[in-house]
């Protein structure tokens, strides 16, 4: 169940180091020494090669840097930032992949000896990373878990104990840096294609509503009191995920490990909105306090009331709270978490929206 994660893509480097080789005309060379470059002379048998003394060459820009795991420019040493460790085991879904498929994806996470396996073999490197940083002083906070998507943790450190932290994490495990992002924002835009009133897109002749999917929205919240939201508006005759199977499944999920002892009746609303969870302040409640733009995205997708259509009004809506109350922001790990329970969930659709350009911000 191990899976190698290389640190650096060799294979881009020792192309570059070849390029100055193959521009002089020669057949490929050994490399002897990252400094020491050769090439083919014009005047002498075009199948030797001398040797160009003196020449260096930096060959730090032909690694791979988004596998060498640099922090930003302007982080100070004393900043607090999230690091996602992913290590050797393989993950649940990848596991899957491979193991014939002869039960569903819901029943090989809550009952398989393999899933048992992945996540006993996930806490033990867990374990072993944490002892490492133990012995080398490093001060850290832990935060998410992961096993679905990918297979790892996050852990909030210093900055300046980054170096630190990445030597301690031993052999097939990596670093991903977190980003933290922005809000989007809601704003009214003239639209002259076929639309409603209200400027959603006019899905009535479509021939399909939304009937039997499920659609996760990654964003501010939802205010789950709104008429477009209530059951008593919500005529689907199949539900793609029901109270039963998020009862099921909720111990499964990482929003039962940021907030232990919760059961189905925290995370399901009704049965238009079959779950909600706030991953950004680890609760139940999906309700922002300041930012409408999840409930205006969710009302675009799945909405429906005498004034609402959203253009798939019988589709069930996952709310997936990423949005800090207190920030303002969100973070890699807390979307990470939130994708991770959209597989476990076995939802449709995935909508994130996520603000400033590129959605970085820094």
């Amino acid at each position: 169940m191990k899976r190698r994660n290389f640190v650096k893509n060799w294979k881009n480097s020792l192309a570059a180091l070849m390029v100055p080789v193959l521009l002089a005309g020669t057949l490929v060379a050994p490399v002897l020494s990252l400094t020491r470059l050769f090439t083919s002379a014009k005047t002498e048998n075009p199948y030797s090669i001398r040797e160009l003394e003196g020449l260096t060459l930096d060959y730090q820009k032909y690694l791979n840097n988004s596998v060498m795991f640099p922090l930003p420019s302007g982080i100070k040493d004393s900043e607090e930032i999230s690091v996602i460790v992913t290590v050797d085991t393989i993950s649940m879904m990848d596991a899957y992949e491979r193991s014939g498929k002869t039960m569903s994806f819901a029943e090989y996470i809550t009952g398989s000896e393999d899933a048992k396996g992945i996540r006993a073999s996930i806490a033990a490197e867990k374990s072993d990373v944490l002892s490492n940083l133990d012995k080398k002083g490093v001060s850290y906070r832990l935060g998410e878990e992961y096993s679905t998507v990918v297979s790892g943790f996050e852990l909030l450190i210093k900055a300046g104990d980054f170096a630190t932290t990445c030597s301690a994490l031993g052999e097939g495990r990596g670093v991903i840096v977190g980003e933290v992002y922005n809000a989007a924002e809601t704003q009214l835009v003239e639209n002259e294609v076929d639309v409603f009133e209200t400027g959603i897109f006019d899905s009535s002749d479509a021939g399909y509503d939304g009937t039997g999917m499920v659609v996760a929205v990654l964003d501010t919240g939802l205010d789950s009191k709104h008429t477009a939201f209530s059951p008593d508006n919500f005529t689907s005759t199949h539900l793609g995920l029901t109270y039963d199977d998020v009862a099921s499944l909720v111990e499964k999920t990482t929003a039962y490990d940021l907030l232990k002892g919760i059961t189905v009746d925290d995370v399901y609303i009704n049965e238009k909105v079959p779950f909600g969870f706030d991953y950004a302040d680890n609760d139940s409640d999906v309700y922002s306090t300041h930012n409408n733009h999840g409930t205006h995205v969710s009302g675009v997708i799945v909405g429906n009331d005498d004034t609402i259509r959203g253009v798939a009004p019988n589709a069930q809506l996952v709310s997936m709270k990423i949005f800090s109350d207190v920030m303002d922001t969100t973070r890699t790990a807390w979307v990470m978490a939130a994708l991770e329970d959209c597989v476990v969930l076995g939802v449709d659709v995935i909508n994130m929206s996520i603000g400033t350009a590129c959605g970085f911000s820094r």
